[in-house]
Protein backbone atom coordinates (compact mmCIF):
# COMPACT_ATOMS: atom_id res chain seq x y z
CA UNK A 1 0.00 0.00 0.00
CA UNK A 2 2.58 2.28 0.71
CA UNK A 3 4.35 1.76 -2.64
CA UNK A 4 1.39 2.70 -4.40
CA UNK A 5 1.17 5.66 -2.47
CA UNK A 6 4.29 6.65 -3.16
CA UNK A 7 4.21 5.77 -6.45
CA UNK A 8 0.73 8.35 -6.83
CA UNK A 9 2.60 10.99 -4.86
CA UNK A 10 5.79 10.54 -7.64
CA UNK A 11 3.15 10.85 -10.76
CA UNK A 12 1.06 13.72 -9.23
CA UNK A 13 4.66 15.52 -8.63
CA UNK A 14 6.05 14.78 -12.05
CA UNK A 15 2.67 16.33 -13.49
CA UNK A 16 3.20 19.32 -11.28
CA UNK A 17 6.64 20.23 -11.97
CA UNK A 18 5.16 19.23 -16.35
CA UNK A 19 2.38 22.11 -15.59
CA UNK A 20 4.64 24.45 -14.22
CA UNK A 21 7.10 24.07 -17.21
CA UNK A 22 4.52 24.39 -19.31
CA UNK A 23 2.84 27.52 -17.50
CA UNK A 24 6.18 29.42 -16.87
CA UNK A 25 7.80 28.83 -20.32
CA UNK A 26 7.47 30.71 -23.45
CA UNK A 27 7.05 28.38 -25.70
CA UNK A 28 4.32 26.31 -22.92
CA UNK A 29 2.81 29.60 -22.88
CA UNK A 30 2.40 29.89 -26.86
CA UNK A 31 1.05 26.20 -26.84
CA UNK A 32 -1.52 26.87 -24.24
CA UNK A 33 -2.86 30.25 -25.49
CA UNK A 34 -2.89 28.74 -29.36
CA UNK A 35 -5.22 25.88 -27.84
CA UNK A 36 -7.24 28.16 -26.35
CA UNK A 37 -7.90 30.85 -29.18
CA UNK A 38 -8.31 27.96 -31.32
CA UNK A 39 -10.89 26.87 -29.09
CA UNK A 40 -12.94 30.32 -28.46
CA UNK A 41 -13.22 31.41 -31.95
CA UNK A 42 -13.81 28.03 -33.19
CA UNK A 43 -17.14 28.23 -30.95
CA UNK A 44 -20.13 28.33 -32.43
CA UNK A 45 -23.79 28.77 -31.33
CA UNK A 46 -26.27 25.98 -31.09
CA UNK A 47 -27.75 24.80 -34.18
CA UNK A 48 -31.29 27.17 -34.81
CA UNK A 49 -34.74 25.58 -36.13
CA UNK A 50 -37.08 27.90 -36.03
CA UNK A 51 -37.28 31.54 -34.20
CA UNK A 52 -34.62 31.87 -31.56
CA UNK A 53 -34.83 34.78 -28.98
CA UNK A 54 -31.51 35.85 -26.98
CA UNK A 55 -32.06 38.28 -24.38
CA UNK A 56 -28.79 40.67 -24.79
CA UNK A 57 -29.90 43.01 -22.22
CA UNK A 58 -32.26 42.57 -19.15
CA UNK A 59 -31.35 45.86 -16.95
CA UNK A 60 -32.98 49.38 -16.84
CA UNK A 61 -30.81 51.84 -15.97
CA UNK A 62 -32.14 51.86 -12.13
CA UNK A 63 -29.31 49.50 -10.57
CA UNK A 64 -25.69 48.37 -11.27
CA UNK A 65 -25.69 45.13 -11.53
CA UNK A 66 -22.45 44.44 -14.19
CA UNK A 67 -23.48 41.08 -15.29
CA UNK A 68 -26.76 42.42 -16.91
CA UNK A 69 -26.41 44.93 -19.95
CA UNK A 70 -28.88 47.48 -20.49
CA UNK A 71 -32.15 46.83 -22.98
CA UNK A 72 -31.76 44.59 -26.31
CA UNK A 73 -33.23 41.48 -27.18
CA UNK A 74 -31.84 39.14 -30.37
CA UNK A 75 -34.45 37.54 -32.89
CA UNK A 76 -32.53 34.88 -34.58
CA UNK A 77 -33.89 32.52 -37.55
CA UNK A 78 -31.81 30.48 -40.02
CA UNK A 79 -32.55 33.50 -42.21
CA UNK A 80 -33.13 36.45 -40.49
CA UNK A 81 -31.44 38.35 -37.50
CA UNK A 82 -32.66 41.60 -35.84
CA UNK A 83 -31.98 42.96 -32.84
CA UNK A 84 -34.56 45.37 -30.95
CA UNK A 85 -33.14 48.03 -28.97
CA UNK A 86 -28.67 48.09 -28.07
CA UNK A 87 -28.57 49.22 -24.59
CA UNK A 88 -24.93 49.46 -23.06
CA UNK A 89 -22.98 46.45 -22.36
CA UNK A 90 -25.22 44.53 -24.90
CA UNK A 91 -22.45 43.89 -27.45
CA UNK A 92 -20.63 41.96 -24.68
CA UNK A 93 -23.47 39.52 -24.80
CA UNK A 94 -23.00 39.66 -28.73
CA UNK A 95 -20.26 38.42 -28.22
CA UNK A 96 -20.33 35.90 -25.84
CA UNK A 97 -23.17 34.32 -27.53
CA UNK A 98 -21.39 34.59 -30.68
CA UNK A 99 -24.39 36.03 -32.93
CA UNK A 100 -23.45 36.05 -36.24
CA UNK A 101 -22.99 40.05 -36.55
CA UNK A 102 -21.96 39.77 -40.03
CA UNK A 103 -25.45 39.11 -41.25
CA UNK A 104 -27.14 41.41 -39.15
CA UNK A 105 -29.84 42.22 -41.29
CA UNK A 106 -31.29 45.21 -38.94
CA UNK A 107 -31.86 47.27 -35.43
CA UNK A 108 -35.01 48.21 -34.22
CA UNK A 109 -35.89 51.22 -31.65
CA UNK A 110 -38.68 51.22 -29.71
CA UNK A 111 -37.51 55.02 -28.13
CA UNK A 112 -34.78 56.70 -27.83
CA UNK A 113 -33.73 57.02 -24.22
CA UNK A 114 -30.23 56.42 -23.90
CA UNK A 115 -30.51 53.22 -22.65
CA UNK A 116 -31.98 51.41 -25.75
CA UNK A 117 -29.58 53.00 -28.26
CA UNK A 118 -26.38 53.63 -26.74
CA UNK A 119 -24.62 50.75 -27.91
CA UNK A 120 -25.39 51.69 -31.78
CA UNK A 121 -22.05 52.68 -32.91
CA UNK A 122 -20.57 49.23 -31.43
CA UNK A 123 -23.03 47.29 -33.06
CA UNK A 124 -22.92 48.87 -36.51
CA UNK A 125 -18.76 49.01 -35.96
CA UNK A 126 -19.31 44.80 -35.00
CA UNK A 127 -21.23 44.29 -37.89
CA UNK A 128 -19.38 46.04 -40.40
CA UNK A 129 -16.00 44.44 -39.98
CA UNK A 130 -17.61 40.81 -39.49
CA UNK A 131 -18.71 41.20 -43.35
CA UNK A 132 -22.12 43.78 -43.99
CA UNK A 133 -21.59 45.03 -46.96
CA UNK A 134 -24.39 47.90 -46.97
CA UNK A 135 -25.46 50.49 -44.28
CA UNK A 136 -26.92 48.85 -41.78
CA UNK A 137 -30.78 49.61 -41.82
CA UNK A 138 -32.05 51.16 -37.97
CA UNK A 139 -35.75 50.98 -37.76
CA UNK A 140 -37.77 53.21 -35.49
CA UNK A 141 -40.43 55.85 -34.86
CA UNK A 142 -40.43 59.79 -35.96
CA UNK A 143 -37.23 61.07 -34.57
CA UNK A 144 -35.17 57.80 -35.85
CA UNK A 145 -33.19 60.40 -38.09
CA UNK A 146 -31.92 62.56 -35.66
CA UNK A 147 -30.59 59.89 -33.66
CA UNK A 148 -28.65 58.18 -36.23
CA UNK A 149 -27.50 60.99 -38.64
CA UNK A 150 -25.60 62.56 -35.08
CA UNK A 151 -23.91 58.98 -33.94
CA UNK A 152 -22.76 58.94 -38.25
CA UNK A 153 -21.76 62.33 -37.85
CA UNK A 154 -19.73 61.52 -34.16
CA UNK A 155 -18.26 58.55 -35.68
CA UNK A 156 -17.50 59.92 -39.35
CA UNK A 157 -13.86 60.51 -38.70
CA UNK A 158 -13.11 56.75 -37.04
CA UNK A 159 -14.69 55.31 -40.42
CA UNK A 160 -12.54 56.95 -42.07
CA UNK A 161 -9.58 55.91 -40.62
CA UNK A 162 -10.58 52.21 -40.31
CA UNK A 163 -10.81 51.92 -44.19
CA UNK A 164 -7.36 54.18 -44.58
CA UNK A 165 -5.74 51.17 -42.27
CA UNK A 166 -7.52 48.00 -43.55
CA UNK A 167 -8.72 49.51 -47.11
CA UNK A 168 -11.51 49.83 -48.84
CA UNK A 169 -11.62 45.85 -50.37
CA UNK A 170 -12.21 45.19 -46.63
CA UNK A 171 -13.97 47.79 -45.07
CA UNK A 172 -16.33 49.20 -47.77
CA UNK A 173 -16.63 52.98 -46.72
CA UNK A 174 -20.26 52.94 -48.65
CA UNK A 175 -21.51 49.79 -45.58
CA UNK A 176 -19.62 52.11 -42.69
CA UNK A 177 -22.88 54.76 -41.71
CA UNK A 178 -25.70 53.53 -40.70
CA UNK A 179 -29.08 54.29 -42.50
CA UNK A 180 -32.09 55.10 -40.86
CA UNK A 181 -35.39 54.14 -41.84
CA UNK A 182 -38.35 55.97 -40.00
CA UNK A 183 -42.03 54.30 -39.76
CA UNK A 184 -45.65 55.25 -38.72
CA UNK A 185 -46.81 53.16 -35.14
CA UNK A 186 -49.39 50.71 -35.93
CA UNK A 187 -47.88 49.33 -38.90
CA UNK A 188 -45.51 46.36 -40.92
CA UNK A 189 -42.26 47.59 -40.40
CA UNK A 190 -40.20 44.55 -42.47
CA UNK A 191 -41.56 41.76 -44.60
CA UNK A 192 -40.66 38.86 -46.38
CA UNK A 193 -41.98 35.55 -47.45
CA UNK A 194 -41.02 34.06 -43.80
CA UNK A 195 -40.93 36.80 -41.22
CA UNK A 196 -42.81 39.87 -40.67
CA UNK A 197 -42.37 43.10 -37.77
CA UNK A 198 -44.97 44.90 -36.73
CA UNK A 199 -44.87 48.18 -34.81
CA UNK A 200 -47.43 49.18 -32.35
CA UNK A 201 -47.64 52.51 -30.21
CA UNK A 202 -47.30 51.68 -26.33
CA UNK A 203 -47.95 54.09 -23.51
CA UNK A 204 -44.47 55.41 -21.86
CA UNK A 205 -45.60 59.21 -21.26
CA UNK A 206 -43.98 61.76 -22.06
CA UNK A 207 -41.77 59.94 -24.51
CA UNK A 208 -43.48 59.89 -27.88
CA UNK A 209 -43.36 58.23 -30.29
CA UNK A 210 -42.52 55.34 -28.31
CA UNK A 211 -43.67 51.50 -29.65
CA UNK A 212 -43.40 47.77 -28.92
CA UNK A 213 -42.81 45.06 -31.40
CA UNK A 214 -44.75 41.54 -32.44
CA UNK A 215 -42.34 39.17 -34.94
CA UNK A 216 -43.84 36.18 -36.41
CA UNK A 217 -42.24 33.62 -38.17
CA UNK A 218 -43.52 29.96 -39.18
CA UNK A 219 -46.51 29.96 -36.91
CA UNK A 220 -44.58 31.34 -33.86
CA UNK A 221 -44.57 35.26 -32.40
CA UNK A 222 -42.35 37.00 -29.61
CA UNK A 223 -43.48 41.10 -28.77
CA UNK A 224 -41.19 42.95 -27.86
CA UNK A 225 -42.33 45.93 -25.37
CA UNK A 226 -39.82 48.25 -24.73
CA UNK A 227 -40.60 50.78 -22.15
CA UNK A 228 -44.25 50.99 -21.24
CA UNK A 229 -46.98 50.70 -19.09
CA UNK A 230 -49.80 47.80 -18.94
CA UNK A 231 -50.90 49.18 -22.17
CA UNK A 232 -54.48 48.01 -24.13
CA UNK A 233 -52.83 48.80 -27.20
CA UNK A 234 -49.69 46.23 -26.48
CA UNK A 235 -51.72 43.46 -24.95
CA UNK A 236 -53.95 44.09 -28.09
CA UNK A 237 -51.27 43.13 -30.39
CA UNK A 238 -49.44 40.46 -28.57
CA UNK A 239 -53.09 38.55 -28.83
CA UNK A 240 -52.13 34.77 -28.60
CA UNK A 241 -48.39 35.08 -29.03
CA UNK A 242 -45.94 32.53 -27.84
CA UNK A 243 -43.53 34.53 -25.83
CA UNK A 244 -44.33 38.38 -24.65
CA UNK A 245 -40.87 39.58 -23.04
CA UNK A 246 -42.62 43.10 -20.88
CA UNK A 247 -40.76 45.96 -19.21
CA UNK A 248 -41.26 45.15 -15.39
CA UNK A 249 -40.69 47.29 -12.06
CA UNK A 250 -40.88 46.26 -8.65
CA UNK A 251 -42.52 47.99 -5.98
CA UNK A 252 -40.72 46.06 -3.09
CA UNK A 253 -37.63 47.12 -4.50
CA UNK A 254 -37.94 50.29 -4.84
CA UNK A 255 -40.47 51.55 -2.44
CA UNK A 256 -37.25 50.50 -0.01
CA UNK A 257 -34.91 51.70 -2.01
CA UNK A 258 -36.82 55.16 -1.92
CA UNK A 259 -37.46 55.43 1.81
CA UNK A 260 -33.89 54.68 2.38
CA UNK A 261 -32.73 57.54 0.10
CA UNK A 262 -34.96 59.88 1.44
CA UNK A 263 -34.13 58.97 4.98
CA UNK A 264 -30.68 59.97 4.13
CA UNK A 265 -31.42 63.31 3.08
CA UNK A 266 -30.05 62.43 -0.89
CA UNK A 267 -31.19 65.24 -2.51
CA UNK A 268 -32.44 64.51 -6.02
CA UNK A 269 -32.64 59.99 -6.60
CA UNK A 270 -35.78 59.44 -4.33
CA UNK A 271 -38.00 62.13 -6.90
CA UNK A 272 -35.87 60.23 -9.77
CA UNK A 273 -37.16 56.95 -8.48
CA UNK A 274 -40.40 57.72 -7.51
CA UNK A 275 -40.69 59.61 -11.25
CA UNK A 276 -40.26 56.00 -12.72
CA UNK A 277 -43.28 54.31 -11.37
CA UNK A 278 -46.19 56.30 -13.59
CA UNK A 279 -44.16 54.99 -16.64
CA UNK A 280 -42.98 51.16 -16.03
CA UNK A 281 -45.45 48.30 -15.93
CA UNK A 282 -46.26 47.27 -12.39
CA UNK A 283 -45.00 43.58 -11.98
CA UNK A 284 -48.40 42.25 -10.44
CA UNK A 285 -50.47 44.16 -13.34
CA UNK A 286 -49.15 41.61 -15.97
CA UNK A 287 -49.66 38.30 -15.32
CA UNK A 288 -53.43 38.14 -15.89
CA UNK A 289 -53.22 40.97 -18.95
CA UNK A 290 -51.01 38.16 -20.30
CA UNK A 291 -53.11 35.17 -19.73
CA UNK A 292 -56.10 37.18 -20.86
CA UNK A 293 -54.79 37.68 -24.16
CA UNK A 294 -53.49 34.10 -24.33
CA UNK A 295 -50.00 34.79 -24.08
CA UNK A 296 -48.33 30.81 -23.57
CA UNK A 297 -44.95 32.74 -21.41
CA UNK A 298 -44.78 36.39 -19.93
CA UNK A 299 -41.15 36.86 -19.04
CA UNK A 300 -39.68 40.35 -17.46
CA UNK A 301 -37.42 41.97 -18.91
CA UNK A 302 -35.75 45.87 -18.23
CA UNK A 303 -36.04 45.02 -14.99
CA UNK A 304 -36.52 48.37 -12.49
CA UNK A 305 -34.66 47.99 -10.58
CA UNK A 306 -32.10 45.90 -11.91
CA UNK A 307 -32.09 42.91 -9.04
CA UNK A 308 -28.11 42.33 -8.34
CA UNK A 309 -28.92 39.03 -5.90
CA UNK A 310 -30.72 36.51 -5.39
CA UNK A 311 -32.62 37.63 -2.91
CA UNK A 312 -33.66 40.83 -4.84
CA UNK A 313 -35.15 38.42 -7.45
CA UNK A 314 -37.30 36.49 -5.17
CA UNK A 315 -38.55 40.30 -4.43
CA UNK A 316 -39.28 41.31 -7.98
CA UNK A 317 -41.04 38.02 -8.12
CA UNK A 318 -43.25 38.76 -5.06
CA UNK A 319 -46.85 38.73 -5.43
CA UNK A 320 -46.18 37.24 -9.01
CA UNK A 321 -47.46 33.72 -10.83
CA UNK A 322 -44.86 30.88 -11.00
CA UNK A 323 -45.13 30.68 -14.64
CA UNK A 324 -43.50 34.13 -15.27
CA UNK A 325 -39.80 33.92 -16.10
CA UNK A 326 -37.31 36.68 -14.93
CA UNK A 327 -34.75 37.06 -17.03
CA UNK A 328 -30.89 37.26 -16.91
CA UNK A 329 -28.70 38.44 -20.12
CA UNK A 330 -28.38 34.95 -22.04
CA UNK A 331 -31.66 34.02 -21.37
CA UNK A 332 -32.95 31.78 -24.54
CA UNK A 333 -35.88 30.95 -25.88
CA UNK A 334 -36.37 28.62 -28.89
CA UNK A 335 -39.86 28.40 -30.65
CA UNK A 336 -39.63 26.01 -33.33
CA UNK A 337 -42.08 26.56 -36.40
CA UNK A 338 -45.21 25.51 -36.58
CA UNK A 339 -45.58 24.33 -32.95
CA UNK A 340 -46.89 24.85 -29.63
CA UNK A 341 -43.20 24.39 -27.70
CA UNK A 342 -41.24 26.88 -26.36
CA UNK A 343 -37.04 25.54 -25.49
CA UNK A 344 -36.14 27.80 -22.46
CA UNK A 345 -32.39 27.81 -21.53
CA UNK A 346 -30.98 30.01 -18.84
CA UNK A 347 -27.47 31.31 -18.88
Amino acid sequence: MKKLSYALLAVVAILAGAGAVVYNTAAGQDALFRRGALAVMGQAPAPLDGMRVLVCGSASPLGNDPARAQACIAVITPEHFFLFDVGARSPLRMAQARLPMGRLNGVFLTHFHSDHIAALPDVNLASWVQGRRTPLPVHGPTGVEMVVGGFNQAYQLDRGYRVAHHGAELLPAGAGPMQAMPFGADEIVWQDELLAVRAFAVEHPPIEPAVGYRVDYRGRSVVISGDSNAADSLFAAAQDADLLLHDALSRALLDPMIEAATALDLTRQPQIMTDVIDYHADSRSLPERARNAGIRQLAYYHLVPAPANALAERMFLRDVTDDVILVRDLHTFDLPPNSSAIHVREP
